[in-house]
């Protein structure tokens, strides 16, 4: 008997999570989606049911708690979701003062940008291990290639999720489970990154990207099973600067660049 099984979203409600989610019921994927309560999650699970002829279903929790991670595997064992497909999207950006940062502004990029995207890859691999193919893809960002100054916790958080991907796919290799990471630029999905963009002006205007083809290019190299994925042939002129322009001249640029960041969004 064929296995029915799911492709499992977080920060499915809003953003290139959504646009995932989207992009995935109309390739005729069986969905579990992902959010923070309050978020509108059930009208997306419901529309894209309906608009795609898909299964769907969601839970609602914040994955910054320790506990949720765990909570949200419970669930879907005790439903009987058969997972093929993690997505872990999930994560909050932000720019700041690392000395004046708040306490909970730092744990939220650790708990949820890291932690919650290690702990439910852990849980979910013995379940991707019975499939004979599998997938992990892990959203991260173009900053995890750069040291950023006043985007410390955030460049750093995706760096780890960046390196992390590569490691456990050298790890998974050869059972079945592929592992890939997407690395995005300037996405508008909120007033919060239409501000961060827009401080940037013509740079800013030059990398975005929307978050609908993010999901396309995301989804599509990772069932190709590419291990990293970078959207827009902008983004990869920056990659090729990286490696020519000396790490002094880039950090001096970097400064320069995000201090715009940090004083658009300050309160």
């Amino acid at each position: 008997m064929k296995r029915t099984v799911y492709t499992l979203i977080t920060g499915a409600s809003s953003g290139i999570g959504k646009s995932i989610a989207w992009y995935c019921g109309s390739l005729g994927m069986n969905l579990v989606l992902v959010s923070l309560p309050g978020e509108g999650l059930e009208k997306v699970a419901c529309e894209i049911a309906e608009k795609h002829q898909v299964k769907t279903a969601f839970f609602e929790t914040d994955l910054s708690q320790l506990d949720s991670p765990k909570a949200v595997f419970d669930w879907s064992q005790l439903k009987q979701f058969d997972v093929n497909i993690l997505i872990n999207n999930a994560g909050v950006a932000g720019a700041s003062v690392f000395e004046t940062s708040d306490i909970k502004y730092i744990d939220d990029r650790i708990l949820l940008n890291i932690r919650a995207l290690v702990m439910l890859s852990r849980f979910y691999l013995p379940v991707l291990r019975t499939h004979e193919k599998s997938y992990i893809l892990n959203v991260g960002s173009l900053a995890a290639f750069w040291a950023i100054p006043y985007k410390s916790l955030y460049s750093s958080s995706k760096a780890f999720v960046l390196y992390f991907s590569k490691s456990i796919r050298s790890e998974l290799k050869g059972t079945g489970v592929s592992v890939s990471v997407l690395c995005p630029n300037g996405v508008r999905t909120n007033g919060s990154t239409n501000t961060r963009i827009n401080s940037h002006g013509k740079i800013g205007r030059l990398t975005e990207i929307s978050a609908d083809e993010v999901a396309r290019i995301g989804i599509n190299g990772m069932l190709k099973q590419k291990i990293v994925i970078i959207p827009g042939k902008v983004n990869w002129i920056f990659l090729f600067l990286r490696r020519i322009l000396p790490p002094s001249i880039q950090q001096k640029l970097l400064a320069r660049e995000f201090t715009k960041e940090v004083l658009a969004t300050r309160n």
